[in-house]
């Protein structure tokens, strides 16, 4: 378990969600979202404070959508792709709220 001073150094996006969705044309394709993870640092915010937590969710957000590839489905206009990113995407975000434990950053999200 991390210490509260490495977890707000940086935390992970770990993406480990075993989608079984399978790509259009592939039958039981792997996900191509497991096992990823981005770094986040946000050791130069108040993540109490309002306008810390905006930071950090607009960082959340950017980093999910970098490790779940959202805009990956564009490339081959794969509707399965596009849900599979976006279904990756929100859980993603939520994990990392979750657990940066933040109750400022938990309002941001569910508000």
């Amino acid at each position: 378990m991390m210490g509260k001073t490495n977890r707000k150094t940086a935390i992970s996006l770990l993406l480990a969600l075993g989608i079984t969705l399978p790509a259009i044309g592939s039958a039981a394709a792997p996900s191509q979202f497991e096992d990823v993870s981005v770094r986040v640092s946000y050791a130069d915010l108040n993540i109490e404070s309002e306008a810390g937590a905006k930071v950090l969710y607009s960082r959340l957000k950017h980093a999910s959508e970098k490790a779940c590839n959202v805009g990956s489905y564009l490339e081959d206009f794969s509707v399965s792709r596009a849900f599979e990113a976006k279904t990756c995407y929100r859980n993603a975000l939520a994990k990392a709220v979750e657990n940066i434990g933040s109750d400022a950053l938990t309002r941001m999200h569910t508000g």
